[in-house]
C-alpha cells in the first residue's frame, strides 16, 4: 500500500510518498487553496489511500 507523509508549513507544504519499498523524492506544494488541490489530485493518482501530516502550530 502506497502512502503519503505530510509536513505542513505556513507557506508550504512538502510531500513524501512511501510504497512499502522505497520513497519518493520530496515534492513541495504552495499552501493556496488551488495547489492543495493539486495535490489531493496528485495524490489519488498515486493511488494513496492513507496520509499522515505534522504540523507545529494550527494550519
Amino acid at each position: 500500500m502506497k502512502v503519503s507523509g505530510l509536513d505542513v508549513h505556513k507557506d508550504t507544504i512538502f510531500c513524501g510518498i512511501y510504497d512499502g519499498k522505497k520513497q519518493s523524492n520530496v515534492l513541495e506544494f504552495p499552501t493556496l487553496t488551488e495547489d492543495i488541490r493539486n495535490m489531493g489530485i496528485m495524490l489519488q493518482k498515486e493511488g494513496i489511500k492513507k496520509v499522515s501530516m505534522e504540523s507545529t502550530s494550527i494550519y
